[in-house]
């Protein structure tokens, strides 16, 4: 079980990663992001807090999903413990595809409006599919 939740928490991070690559990729493709941020956010509170606790926030965040996404796949191992799609487990592979097409089609909605955060939104569910469907459990399984 610890192995599992290890190896979840490597993937989080992994996938924390990403995600500041995709936030720094916004700040930077959108120059008036700070203005932006300046005129919603209440009296008070600096944009520059908020870009700072995404940065500072988000891997650990991903590295709790992790930790939850490996328990998961030990849970799915005990109930069906049948390989399948690559992956050593095939129930467990399935509710992540399944997550991410969830996640997808959010994407395709926001495609409509916002492109280029739809857009980003999906570029981000590929990642998130291949870290937690195949590498955590060729991770969890590694001696």
């Amino acid at each position: 079980m610890l192995t599992d939740i290890l190896a979840g928490v490597i993937c989080g991070l992994l996938m924390g990663t990403v995600s500041l690559t995709a936030i720094v990729y916004i700040f930077f493709t959108n120059r008036d992001l700070y203005d932006r941020l300046a005129k919603r956010l209440p009296q008070g509170i600096p944009p520059t807090f908020i870009m700072l606790s995404l940065v500072i926030g988000l891997p650990p965040t991903w590295a709790v999903w992790g930790a939850v996404a490996g328990a998961l796949y030990n849970v799915a191992l005990d109930l069906s413990p049948g390989a399948g799609l690559g992956s050593s487990n095939l129930i467990f592979t399935l509710a992540i595809i399944c997550l991410a097409a969830l996640v997808m089609l959010v994407a395709l909605f926001l495609i409509l409006r916002h492109k280029k955060w739809g857009l980003l939104l999906l570029s981000m569910s590929l990642p998130f599919v291949g870290i937690f469907a195949w590498l955590l459990p060729l991770i969890a399984h590694w001696r």
